[in-house]
């Protein structure tokens, strides 16, 4: 079979993966960071939240190396009808229609799965991608735009005076921070202010609100312990009710410690208009810097129509990177 799914255990496979990443990503997006075995590995096995996808190797007839590689994540807690695909081929073996195989084979895979929404991306700049995606059959639905913030370059002056004035918008509020495991009466909480981030916009994709319960946070923060990511969490909690209203996440990965990723920030609609969302991620900044202090770039992503949330990122010195288009496919469930 030209497809060798990838086990997380299979050692040599993971890392003809990581190196396939590594060719494709030294031409096609040299910001990327090295893809290492062990997190490649350690996101085949876990997922984001426990939900981890498939991941394969393409062999065409004849090879005994694989020449390009594809995945599939089908959410298996809401959004049941649709699957995110990706494919990568390696630039030495681009324009001889494998490309075409792999795409044929991730609408085949999805059929077979019952999905049939079909999401697949690339870079807004990368019109070569986009011509491939569309000659598929695949029409452009959304973007995402991915910024980084450089601690070293940051104006501090300017980031404490926004600290002060978030400080008297939420004066109300007390900020905490805390690392996983989280304690399940706070996780309880945070189901809310987590399912805030569906206010997000998504433009054209067909895509339902996600679902999320006190076992899905719990999961995600086992399969960050998995993968072995540290997890920083600040979050904004009212003085007089308790309630939380706001919360923002933070990784760094030990394996790669000069980088830090933004995950989550959100605020529960019922808490808004009070600069929390700057507020916790300012006293983020603060404590990675007391913690951290080998951090040299902090990536993080938006939909690139939500300005709100991009206005306050690039207040706090993040600047664009690149924008990446999702592109989107609805199959005929009688073919």
């Amino acid at each position: 079979m030209p497809y060798q799914q990838v086990s997380p255990d299979d050692v040599t496979a993971v890392a003809l993966v990581a190196d396939m990443f590594n060719a494709v990503n030294a031409v096609d997006d040299p910001e990327e960071p090295p893809a290492l075995p062990e997190l490649v590995a350690g996101n085949m096995k876990y997922g984001w939240d426990l939900e981890p996808g498939e991941r394969y190797l393409y062999y065409p007839d004849g090879w005994s190396e694989p020449v390009g590689s594809i995945r599939l994540n089908a959410p298996q807690r809401d959004n049941l009808h649709m699957v995110s695909v990706g494919m990568m081929v390696h630039p030495d073996h681009r324009r001889q229609g494998h490309g075409t195989a792999m795409a044929a084979e991730l609408l085949r895979r999805a059929r077979e799965m019952g999905r049939f929404t079909v999401w697949a991306g690339c870079a807004h700049d990368d019109e070569v991608a986009a011509t491939f995606l569309r000659s598929q059959g695949f029409t452009y639905a959304s973007h995402d735009a991915r910024r980084f913030q450089y601690p070293a370059e940051l104006d501090h002056d300017q980031l404490d005076k926004l600290y002060a004035e978030a400080q008297v918008k939420a004066a109300d509020y007390e900020l905490v921070r805390t690392m996983v495991p989280t304690d399940d009466a706070v996780l309880e909480q945070l189901v809310a202010v987590t399912a805030a981030i569906n206010d997000a916009p998504m433009g054209d994709l067909d895509f339902e609100d996600e679902k999320f319960d006190l076992q899905r946070l719990r999961d995600f923060e086992t399969a960050a312990q998995g993968k072995g990511e540290k997890l920083y969490r600040v979050f904004a909690r009212h003085k007089q009710t308790g309630e939380i209203g706001g919360h923002t996440v933070m990784m760094v990965q030990p394996l790669q410690p000069t980088y830090g990723w933004q995950y989550d920030t959100a605020v529960h609609r019922d808490h808004r208009g009070h600069r929390l969302g700057t507020l916790v991620k300012l006293e983020m900044m603060r404590w990675l810097a007391e913690t951290e202090p080998q951090i040299e770039r902090i990536e993080t992503w938006n939909n690139a129509d939500n300005s709100y949330m991009i206005n306050a990122n690039e207040a706090i010195g993040y600047r664009l990177s690149r924008v990446f288009d999702t592109y989107q496919q609805v199959l005929d469930k009688d073919e």
